[in-house]
Parts: structure tokens; C-alpha cells; sequence
């Protein structure tokens, strides 16, 4: 649904009038959350996180109408717009934020859906990714202190601050 969005508004990336810096502010506004609706939820794996960057390339792409075929490496585009990647950091910032606000609520379901926590045997084999998982490893922190954190809200809000600058520069070190 993203795409169509970033395809609808073809004659505004066309258009030569307006800024580039208002374009790319423009499709963060109107595609991004589109992209993004109900990324609090989302258990995030290795293969999620490298089909948004290639989303979040291609709607760079579009913005500035380059071909697939020119063969322009993502870094010369970044590079082109003064541009980080930085939706897959607006999903984590999200993401934390909620199970944050969530775990602070006094609904008891809602934070058992969350933590993962069901009756019965575990399956054989290697246990899923979970939800939770993408929690521990983001913040680098064992579920105590992360629950122990969660209850003061401004403690918290800087440790999602913290997990995601650093979830930056590991991406810009690896990208």
C-alpha cells in the first residue's frame, strides 16, 4: 500500500518547483505511515529488516526518478538526498515506545500477549524469534532490568533515545 501511495504522488516528485528537502518531508508525512500502520506489533527478524531498507530505497528512488537500470549504488543516492536510513530506527523508537506504555498499563492480557507468555509445553526444535526478543536486543538488556526500567517512564524514554542512536550507528557501519 506504501508504494501505491509513493506511486500516486508521481506529479508532486515530478514537479520541479518544489524542494527536494519538502518532497522528501512530504513522502516521510504521507507514505512513511502508511508503511509504518501497526509497526508496534511487528516482530521484526533479519529478513523484515532488510526488505524495509530496500523499501525505504526504493522510495528514495522514486523520489528522485532514478531507473533500476542506471545501476546507482545506495549510498551515491543517501548521499545525493543528505539522507540517512533511518525507517527502520522510526519503527524500533515506535515499537519500544509502545511496549513502554503497554507495560506500564494495568491490563493484565495485553501485557502477557506481549511478553510472549503462554500455558502449555513449548514446541521441539529452536524456539521463534518473539516480540520480546526484538525488545532484549535492541536495548541490550536482560528482562529484569528492562522491566525494572519500563516503570519510570522518563528512565525509559531515554533508553528507547539510547537503543536507537546505536541502532543507527551499527546500521550506518554496516550499510
Amino acid at each position: 500500500m506504501a508504494k501505491k501511495r509513493m506511486q500516486d504522488l508521481v506529479n508532486i516528485w515530478k514537479d520541479k518547483t518544489i524542494t527536494l528537502q519538502l518532497k522528501i518531508k512530504i513522502m516521510k508525512t504521507l507514505v512513511w505511515t502508511v508503511m509504518t500502520y501497526g509497526a508496534e506489533g511487528w516482530t521484526i527478524k533479519k529478513k523484515q529488516e532488510k526488505k524495509i531498507n530496500s523499501t525505504e530505497m526504493w522510495f528514495y528512488r522514486r523520489l528522485l526518478r532514478i531507473s533500476w537500470r542506471e545501476q546507482r549504488t545506495d549510498q551515491s543516492i543517501l548521499e545525493e538526498l543528505n539522507e540517512e536510513r533511518k525507517l527502520l530506527n522510526y519503527i524500533k523508537k515506535r515499537k519500544l515506545t509502545f511496549f513502554g506504555h503497554t507495560c506500564r498499563s494495568k491490563c493484565t492480557l495485553m501485557k502477557n500477549i506481549l511478553q510472549g507468555r503462554m500455558e502449555g509445553k513449548r514446541q521441539r526444535g529452536r524456539p521463534r524469534i518473539n516480540y520480546f526478543d526484538n525488545i532484549k536486543s535492541w536495548t541490550q538488556m536482560t528482562t529484569r532490568e528492562i522491566y525494572d526500567v519500563i516503570l519510570e517512564r522518563d528512565v525509559w524514554r531515554q533508553m528507547v533515545h539510547e537503543a536507537v542512536r546505536a541502532a543507527n550507528v551499527l546500521g550506518n557501519d554496516a550499510g
